[in-house]
């Protein structure tokens, strides 16, 4: 069946367009301020009603499931209830599993986006590029204590303002570049940090109350309720709001079809990399690619499935001999559940050097001086992965070190500074010390996880200027409960890992 998304229109029943960042006209579609979630929603309901798909729930993928010959046939996954890891057979395996935002300690993204299926690739050794253009959003509600909420770019093209953070209130965004606030993302972002640091403060302001208060509820209702439930009203007063990791512009290399290096294996999404975002992604094209290569992958696959699909034990896809799976590599069993406060502790280390060491604003010697922690920190994932039982916590920190050190190594290659690869050289200051100082980005939530917080390029304060509030993640949150050897199952099946 056809996923049906009910985007906004006009009186007259044409779609409904606003403008965005660096586009030249308005051109953007949408559904109220939660666009990306009507298409999600409505792809679910179409899922759902499909006879032909079968949805896991409560699972995580652990790695791809390769032959010796290195062709993909499946994946082993974790099945949270019971702790086995099983492994998923089929002739196609497609990575939708979304974007890494967890790799940083301040972003825009879910928790679950910690770059589980970039991760497993590049164990496997697929090729990906353009891994160091992490696109910061420039405008996140800055609530001390709180994740990042995201402050759409709509609001922007809406007529929303920024103001800096001081006594007066300062309009400052024509100051920096001539199409102010609707500027390219990345110089949206370096600018909110500069007026952050001449008036040394700690956020900046988002201000849309001067349009008609019932149009801002109807047009961006869950940003007023988000804010109003925080003690904000939209209609009458600036929202804080700060830079944080919002969208990873590289991925796993794909062609026109989606393929990656890896026979049989395809990619779709923000995993991807298909070169249509360069090294900045211009605004809501990110849907856009996910609905195009979504539906290239899944005409590329409808080709061959019906012509290689068998139930036996042996099948392993299209033009693949029979031949024995490679081993992977799995925690002996018998052992017990890594600590939650471990886990927290290794991961929050993970996200502040990134933040701190390869954020907004670069230095080479400080890239370079990254990837030296980053290796040491992706050693210390493994170790834990290997010596506790597989859990879903323990594969994402171990994920997220893969991505955060692939990330570092890549943009400590590149000398080049281009969009969101900012680059500074390493005898310039980009950022004041005392201001920086200033915010401690959740020091005594790092403090109780017993984090060792790197020094940053941005003044050596915590958060290095960028806003407070990150928490590691709760004690007990996610760990496995279940002990004793890990058994692996194997199950014939086709196979979609989403990051739902």
């Amino acid at each position: 069946s056809l996923a049906e998304v009910p985007f906004d229109r006009e009186e007259d029943g044409e779609l409904a367009r606003c403008f965005e960042a660096a586009h030249n006209r308005a051109r953007i579609i949408h559904w109220r301020d939660h666009t990306g979630k009507a298409i999600m929603d409505s792809l679910i309901q179409a899922v759902n009603a499909n006879p032909n798909i079968t949805m896991l729930t409560g699972c995580t993928a652990v790695d791809l499931a390769l032959t010796k010959s290195g062709t993909c046939v499946g994946a082993h996954v974790l099945h949270e209830a019971t702790g086995e890891v099983v492994t998923l057979l089929g002739g196609s395996t497609i990575l939708a599993t979304g974007g890494c935002g967890e790799v940083y300690e301040h972003t825009s993204n879910p928790r679950e986006a910690r770059g589980d299926g970039i991760a497993m690739a590049i164990r496997c050794g697929a090729v990906v590029e353009n891994m160091e253009y992490m696109q910061f959003h420039p405008t996140t509600l800055y609530i001390p204590g709180e994740r990042r909420f995201l402050c759409t770019e709509a609001l922007r093209g809406e007529g929303a303002r920024l103001l800096d953070a001081s006594t007066e209130r300062n309009a400052f965004a024509k100051d920096y570049h001539p199409d102010g606030e609707l500027a390219p993302r990345d110089v949206v972002a370096r600018m909110i940090l500069s007026q952050m640091e001449k008036t040394n403060t700690l956020h900046a302001y988002l201000d849309i109350s001067h349009r008609d208060a019932e149009w801002l509820k109807r047009r961006f209702p869950a940003i007023y309720a988000h804010c109003l439930s925080r003690g904000i009203d939209i209609t009458t007063e600036p929202m804080p709001v700060v830079p944080a990791a919002h969208y990873h512009c590289g991925g796993l290399r794909v062609d026109l079809a989606g393929r990656t290096s890896v026979p049989n294996l395809y990619a779709a999404g923000e995993v991807s990399c298909t070169g249509l975002h360069g090294a900045n992604r211009l605004a809501s094209t990110s849907l856009l690619e996910a609905l195009v290569w979504g539906k290239s992958v899944a005409r590329e696959v409808n080709q061959t499935l019906g012509l290689v699909w068998s139930k036996s034990a042996n099948w392993f896809g299209p033009g693949v001999a029979r031949e024995a799976l490679r081993d992977i590599t799995l925690p002996p069993g018998g052992g017990s559940d890594a600590e939650a406060a471990e886990v927290a502790r290794i991961r929050l280390r993970i996200q502040r050097t990134t933040w701190n060491l390869v954020g907004i604003v670069r230095q080479p010697a400080v890239l370079e001086e990254a990837v030296v922690r980053l290796e040491e920190m992706l050693n210390e994932a493994e170790e834990l992965f290997l010596g506790s039982n597989v859990s879903s916590e323990v594969v994402g920190l171990r994920n997220i070190a893969t991505v955060a050190l692939a990330i570092a190594r890549a943009a400590a290659a590149n000398p080049k500074s281009i969009g969101t690869h900012h680059l500074v050289p390493n005898d310039e200051q980009p950022w004041d010390e005392d201001a920086a100082a200033k915010v401690h980005a959740g020091a005594e939530a790092g403090a109780e996880a017993g984090a060792e917080v790197p020094p940053g390029p941005l003044g050596g304060g915590e958060g290095a200027g960028l806003g407070a509030g990150s928490e590691p993640a709760p004690p007990g949150e996610g760990a496995s409960g279940n002990a004793g050897p890990k058994r692996v199952q194997r199950v014939p099946s086709a196979n979609v890992l989403t990051g739902l």
